[in-house]
Order: C-alpha cells, then sequence, then structure tokens
C-alpha cells in the first residue's frame, strides 16, 4: 500500500491568498523557510497503479496534473483514481470533487450526515450532472472494502472511525444531522495486514479511539492548531481550536502528549492551519514533534507499507 500527500494544509492552503499572518509572509518572502501547501488530500494506491483518494480538497486538479502516478497510461482514457472517501462534507474537503467529474464514474464513501449535507449545498447534485456516482453510505465502526470500478473489490479495508465532533460546515447555517458529520478512516492491505489512518479532522482523543489507532504503522492525524488559542493570538477571531473541531498539538492535554502512546506509530501532522508555527522548518515547536518522533505532513511526499 502506498500513500501520497497532495496536500497538507488546512483551508485555504499556505500561504492564504488573503492573510498576512507571519507564517504566510514568510512563505511568500522567503525570509524564513515555510513551504507551500495545499488543502489536505491524500491518495491511496493498492501496489497495483490503482488508487483511492481521501478527501478531495479544492486544488486537486492541480495535484493530479503534478502526480505522475495518478496519471492515465498511454492509451488509456481512464485515470487509475477509482473513487473517494470523505471524512466529512467541508467544502475544503469536498469542492475537487468537481474536478472528477469527467470521470465515467465515481465510487463516493461516506455518511448519511455527509450525503444531506452535500445535497443541500448543491455540490452532489452538481456532481451527479456530469458522472455517475456511486455512493456508498458508511458509518462509525463499519469495516468495508474499498472497490474498483468494475464494482471487485481492492485488497485495501477500510474501518470508519467516529471523530467525535458534530460540528456542521458552515453553509449549513447551524441545523442539519448531529451524528456522523465527522469521521476518520483506518486503511489496511489485506495482503500485508499493514495499516494508515487517515484523520485530519479530529476533536478529542478518548481511549476507545486510541485503542482503534493502536497497532496502524502510519498515523496522518489532525495538526490544524498548535494551541488551542492560536486564532486569537493571531488576532483572527476569538474561536478556539476545540470549539471548530479540532485538538491542539500542544498541551497537557494536546494530540502530541495522547499520541505518544502509540509507540509502535509513524505520527503525521497534516491539515496544519497557516497559524501554526510548526510550518516554520526552524522554529522550535518543529524541533519538540522531532524530539517526540513525530513528524508534519509535506506535499508530494509518499509512504510504502
Amino acid at each position: 500500500m502506498l500513500v501520497r500527500i497532495l496536500g497538507s494544509a488546512a483551508g485555504g492552503g499556505v500561504p492564504q491568498w488573503n492573510c498576512g499572518c507571519p507564517v504566510c509572509t514568510a512563505a511568500r518572502s522567503g525570509s524564513r523557510p515555510v513551504r507551500s501547501r495545499r488543502s489536505s488530500t491524500i491518495a491511496v494506491g493498492d501496489g497495483d497503479g490503482e488508487w483511492f483518494l481521501g478527501n478531495a480538497g479544492p486544488e486537486l486538479d492541480v495535484a493530479l496534473r503534478e502526480c505522475a502516478p495518478l496519471w492515465p497510461q498511454p492509451g488509456d482514457p481512464t485515470a487509475p483514481i477509482h473513487g473517494v472517501f470523505l471524512t466529512d462534507a467541508e467544502l475544503d474537503h469536498t469542492l475537487g470533487l468537481l474536478s472528477l467529474r469527467q470521470a465515467g464514474e465515481l465510487h463516493v464513501y461516506g455518511t448519511a450526515a455527509m450525503r444531506i449535507l452535500l445535497s443541500q449545498c448543491g455540490l452532489l447534485p452538481t456532481l451527479e450532472s456530469y458522472t455517475v456516482v456511486r455512493w456508498h453510505e458508511i458509518q462509525p465502526g463499519e469495516r468495508f472494502a474499498l472497490q474498483y470500478r468494475n464494482g471487485l473489490a481492492s485488497p485495501l479495508r477500510c474501518e470508519a472511525l467516529d471523530a467525535t465532533s458534530g460540528r456542521l460546515p458552515r453553509y449549513a447555517r447551524g441545523s442539519g444531522p448531529t451524528s456522523g458529520v465527522v469521521i476518520g478512516y483506518r486503511i489496511t492491505d489485506e495482503r500485508t495486514t499493514r495499516s494508515a489512518v487517515f484523520l485530519p479532522s479530529v476533536a478529542a482523543l478518548d481511549g476507545n479511539l486510541l485503542q482503534q489507532l493502536g497497532g496502524a504503522h502510519l498515523v496522518l492525524v489532525d495538526g490544524t492548531f498548535w494551541t488551542d488559542d492560536e486564532l486569537r493570538q493571531h488576532g483572527r477571531g476569538s474561536a478556539t481550536a476545540r470549539s471548530m473541531g479540532h485538538l491542539p498539538v500542544n498541551g497537557e492535554r494536546g494530540s502530541l502528549r495522547l499520541l505518544r502512546q502509540l509507540t509502535d506509530a509513524h505520527i503525521v501532522y497534516t491539515h496544519l492551519n497557516n497559524t501554526n508555527p510548526i510550518l516554520f522548518e526552524d522554529a522550535p515547536e518543529r524541533a519538540r514533534l522531532a524530539d517526540a518522533g513525530a513528524s508534519i505532513a509535506q506535499d508530494g511526499a509518499e509512504y510504502e507499507l
């Protein structure tokens, strides 16, 4: 199984077009080492040239143009992308679905709540007017196989993980489903039994969820904010990380301390907000991650499991 990072930032990417925070300023000027990043999206390959996407960020078309393994082979009119598994219905994770509208058909995996939300905002009906969407309704705790376009099961098996957040996308205007709004995935290659976790948004890491992460070889986890009050520190509003459904990395109850229990896993932070100081490659916060055995995702990086 291969896991490729197509995007590792939170919504808006790095640098964000309308932001003059220290990270975005440095990314533009080169005054400190900061890499540009697209919105959080991954590709998972079966090792035989067939791929599935985890979320579909707004810059997906650019990411696909830059990723040769996901291109059609000469003489083949069809790209080797069979479907997309969604962690939520946020626009930052789903707008790229429209970049896949030329597909003959597309398998999409998500909860009933996600389908309701994507239908209400018009994204799903728009996609369905261009291509055949095979919607696979899943729920937390369910195990299933990712399917190829011909309907056959791939060797990649998924388990949907409850990410313990009922926070709705802003476009829902505060009304909508209350469960199954945010999930993660544990993806296992049944041929090798090795597994990766994709958890770009998580509100809490309780004992049950940590137990479900146990034994995973790669954990791509929510690194949106370093501290709970990060936005307030940068004058970007009063919302806290936790109120937005993101467990901060740092602190006594932060994810870095909790994830140290996963001694055999490679912990990689993704979905990084442009205010997060770990985006500075020379930051002491980045050094603290390294000391703890963790790292951050980089666009274009690939992990072989």
